[in-house]
């Protein structure tokens, strides 16, 4: 099992990584080639979520230019492609998203957990029809010994197969652990 850490500390080194601040903001933007440059054989994800703008038209914009200046990430992350409070994907803009990223990787973000639990099927679809390598889904405030609370998450395991990753998100190793022992996973991020 592979274990992604949530990190925004540039003395930190681990094998693979979220350069993102704690909400899953972007992070500095120098962090992620210095990372690079310091921690050569550790995988870095850098996420794209910029909740501080507003505008759609500029905040696509900021994205873009953001995907293209970090040719150093092996992977992006955002929230911001879901709309209607989680019910709809933008779609076009994961397509430009996807081309863009190319053969990087290209998660969705742990906000995936807000879809409403009989949309998350289709919307998983959608995302694995553009190219979308990986979901999260944030478990951070379920009890891990809470099967019915588990249960989307279980459902959305089986549904996804060997198509896309699932990755729960969990605040430590106890949880990690504990989730693990539940249900499998190939890949889990520890967000604290």
């Amino acid at each position: 099992m592979k274990t992604i850490h949530l990190n925004h500390e540039l003395s930190k080194n681990y094998t693979s990584e979220i350069l993102a601040k704690p909400d899953f903001s972007t992070p500095n933007l120098v962090l992620p080639s210095m990372k690079k440059a310091l921690y050569p054989g550790s995988e870095h994800f850098v996420s794209l979520n910029h909740w501080e703008e507003t505008d759609p038209f500029l905040h696509h914009n900021i994205i873009v230019e953001t995907v293209r200046m970090l040719a150093d990430a092996d992977g992006f992350i955002t929230d911001q492609i879901f709309e209607d409070r989680h019910h709809h994907i933008n779609l076009q803009f994961v397509s430009e998203l996807s081309n863009l990223i190319s053969s990087r990787h290209f998660i969705a973000g742990p906000s995936f957990s807000s879809v409403p639990p009989f949309l998350q099927s289709r919307l998983l679809d959608e995302l694995v029809s553009h190219d979308v390598s990986g979901v999260m889904y944030d478990v951070r405030d379920i009890d891990p010994d809470d099967f019915n609370a588990l249960q989307p998450l279980a459902k959305l395991k089986i549904h996804a197969k060997k198509r896309i990753a699932l990755i729960p998100v969990v605040k430590d190793e106890a949880q990690k652990k504990a989730l693990t022992r539940n249900i499998p996973f190939e890949v889990v991020c520890v967000a604290g």
